[in-house]
């Protein structure tokens, strides 16, 4: 069995620098995704921080926290409501938020028996890699 470190989840939390640099790169920038870059950028930073060095309801951890479910809710009605996405694709996006919620639910189940426990760590960091999958859903 391997055992997981919490600075791991920098890197699974790392992954939405890709979304930002695809982003940023295309010559397409508009308001709106300018603003969910943005939050995207603040939320990354965030996580970066708090992972490093994850203490339970910290200052850091409640300001992560609050910033990410914000920026996940603003991604979602972008895509579902404002993006113009195929029906099939927009299928697969909440079958991917689906699985996101789950990988969620089961890291606070995990977390709340035992503070950054493999099962913790495993889910959360599930959590981070469906949840870079969605913000491609809005960057590209």
């Amino acid at each position: 069995m391997v055992i997981l470190k919490p600075y791991y989840l920098c890197i699974t939390s790392g992954l939405s620098f890709i979304s930002l640099v695809i982003y940023f790169s295309k010559n397409i920038i508009t308001f709106e995704k300018n603003i969910l870059a943005w939050l995207l950028f603040l939320s990354l930073l965030l996580s970066q921080l708090f992972w490093y060095n994850p203490i339970q309801n910290s200052f850091i951890h409640i300001i992560d926290a609050l910033v990410a479910k914000f920026t996940i809710f603003l991604f979602i009605v972008y895509t579902l409501f404002y993006k113009n996405l195929l029906w099939n694709t927009k299928l697969l996006y909440i079958i991917l938020g689906i699985l996101t919620i789950i990988a969620f639910y089961k890291s606070n189940s995990f977390s709340n028996k035992e503070w950054c426990c493999n099962d913790h760590l495993f889910n959360h960091g599930l959590l981070h890699i469906s949840a870079f999958f969605a913000t491609l859903y809005v960057f590209l």
